[in-house]
């Protein structure tokens, strides 16, 4: 089962120290869905995964929250556009991927890494029954994979894994044409790049006929 525990941490932007609850173990027991999200059984430990210092503003995960240095232009990015959001206001201290995105960003992550980062907003948002929220991750998520293929950001082999997810997401977005032009190139991806064969049957699977979870 998930196990949750609050756990003290030290913002090494500002140097507040909060608690946050943080994920000390958990399974991979429950649905399947299409965009590789597996549901867990018990607590879904996914909107724990990020934190946020309730003074400043500053986000990522646990261990972004190690003692670091920070550019100027960092710490005026997170002062300008974060903290005014935050100050004041009694926000919790997990979940907020945006943030945790934003972040990353400024802090010149690669478009890869920033797309997980969406996806799992849009997971999270899911599993809270967020739709529109969960509709503006899967549409980040799916402009930043783009990227990471096109600038060839990506690991090579994940390219056929964000190949799959760029489909699986325009379709979960409606945009049917996108999502098999995506699908329909994954065998490709494959035979280039290799990985995982099952990412090249999930995407026969939805081309034939496209559901929400895998059994």
């Amino acid at each position: 089962m998930t196990t949750i525990q609050p756990v003290r941490l030290t913002c090494p932007l500002c140097g507040n120290i909060f608690e946050s609850p943080v994920v000390m173990s958990t399974n991979s027991f429950g649905k399947l869905h299409s965009d590789l999200y597996r549901e867990a059984s018990g607590i879904q430990p996914v909107c724990y995964f990020v934190h946020t210092c309730p003074s400043c503003g500053y986000t990522g995960y646990e261990g972004d929250f190690e003692k670091q240095e920070f550019s100027f232009v960092f710490r005026q990015n997170v002062e300008q556009n974060i903290t005014p959001e935050v100050k004041g206001r009694k926000i919790g201290t997990n979940g907020h991927f945006y943030l945790a995105a934003l972040c990353a960003e400024w802090r010149g992550a690669p478009a890869h890494v920033l797309a997980r980062i969406y996806h799992m907003g849009a997971w999270c948002c899911r599993i809270k029954d967020e739709k529109e929220k969960e509709r503006f991750y899967l549409g980040k998520a799916a402009e930043y994979f783009e990227r990471a293929l096109a600038s060839s950001d990506a690991p090579k082999e994940n390219i056929p894994i964000f190949t799959y997810l760029l489909g699986d997401l325009y379709r979960r977005l409606g945009e049917a044409e996108k999502a098999k032009e995506w699908y329909s190139k994954v065998e490709q991806a494959i035979k280039e790049h290799g990985g995982d064969p099952r990412i090249g049957e999930f995407a026969r699977r939805q081309l034939k006929e496209a559901s929400d979870f895998f059994t």
